[in-house]
């Protein structure tokens, strides 16, 4: 059985990831079932967002200060949280939102998340890599150039890449399907050759399922007990239990359909060779010299001696014996 620390560098599947977010609202009681709720689904990972609201948002942005002071939890809530997604075998994940914060989740979290947010806040960048911990960062509200110009900061910080995922996300609230360009996660890992996964703001498991054939490494979606659990936006655009158990087993699903990169023959493919190859079998009787004439034979199924390919090594040949109708022919049969 796989390890679920190692998902995240495993590339038999995508890692999947309930992105919970602020969908407990400041409730420990609700992130714990969220936590809970998403194991049961199957997913591999749990995140959520770490910040001291004065850290994050201007104090005179009074109604959004107030709802975020509101959904703060504290560093002896967040240690719960880490010990309860570990007893579930679950990896625990964070955004940190300030640098303290940062600091402070490096001892708890399996791996950190930076925020298309902040994917151009380089001393919150700088922090986080500094602590050589996995770390996914969504590129959301950044074109080619500025994911080009944030790897390069990257290498400079001498960061092992193969520890670094990148996310294709499109930074809205829900993102229309016109403008998911799922392409995109081929074109990221194409062009810059590191491990590429799809935050996924679209309603409904389709996109997730596309990006896994475009190969994906990891899957996050938004996560919620109920879509309508409140007015807070993000429960609506969230995957509740049912839909996410449901991209869980769409995703594993696709994952084994996709396959591996190259062209082989099935296992079970095998078995038919013999029966939808065609090989090569006379038409008539045919006496011992008598030349074998393009109008003798037949090419039909089941394959057992010569491939059809192999026509040329028979024709206008000679029999080296008196040969039966619809008897397969071979080598043997002819005087070269």
């Amino acid at each position: 059985m796989l390890n679920k620390k190692e998902i995240i560098f495993s590339k038999k599947r995508p890692m999947i990831i309930a992105e919970i977010g602020n969908n407990h609202e400041g409730s420990i009681k609700i992130a714990k079932k969220l936590i809970e709720e998403a194991s049961k689904a199957g997913v591999d990972a749990v995140k959520f967002q770490t910040f001291k609201t004065e850290d994050y948002v201007n104090d005179k942005e009074k109604k959004r200060f107030k709802r975020l002071k509101k959904f703060e939890l504290s560093e002896k809530e967040f240690l719960l949280l880490s010990k309860f997604a570990k007893k579930k075998n679950l990896i625990f994940i964070s955004t940190p939102f300030d640098i303290g914060s940062a600091i402070f989740l490096r001892n708890i979290v399996d791996c950190f998340k930076i925020s298309s947010g902040d994917n151009n806040f380089y001393q919150l960048i700088e922090k986080v890599l500094s602590f050589k911990k996995p770390t996914i960062i969504s590129c959301g509200l950044l074109n080619s150039s500025g994911v080009n110009k944030l790897l390069k900061i990257i290498k400079k910080f001498k960061f092992p890449l193969k520890k670094l995922f990148l996310l294709h996300c499109v930074s809205c609230y829900p993102v229309a399907n016109y403008e998911a360009n799922l392409r995109s996660i081929e074109y990221l890992k194409d062009k810059f050759k590191i491990n590429i996964g799809y935050s996924d703001h679209t309603l409904g498991i389709e996109a997730a399922i596309i990006a896994t054939a475009y190969g994906a490494k990891i899957i996050e979606k938004h996560f919620t007990l109920r879509k309508n659990f409140s007015s807070f936006r993000d429960h609506q655009i969230s995957a509740d239990p049912a839909e996410m158990l449901n991209l869980v087993k769409s995703v594993k699903k696709s994952s084994k359909m996709i396959g591996s990169y190259n062209k082989e023959i099935a296992t079970n493919e095998k078995k038919n060779l013999s029966s939808m190859r065609r090989s090569i079998y006379l038409k008539t009787n045919i006496k011992k010299g008598e030349i074998i004439t393009k109008d003798k034979i037949k090419l039909v199924r089941p394959f057992q001696i010569l491939l059809t390919s192999e026509m040329n090594k028979v024709l206008n040949k000679k029999a080296k014996k008196n040969l039966d109708k619809n008897q397969p022919i071979s080598l043997k049969h002819i005087i070269n």
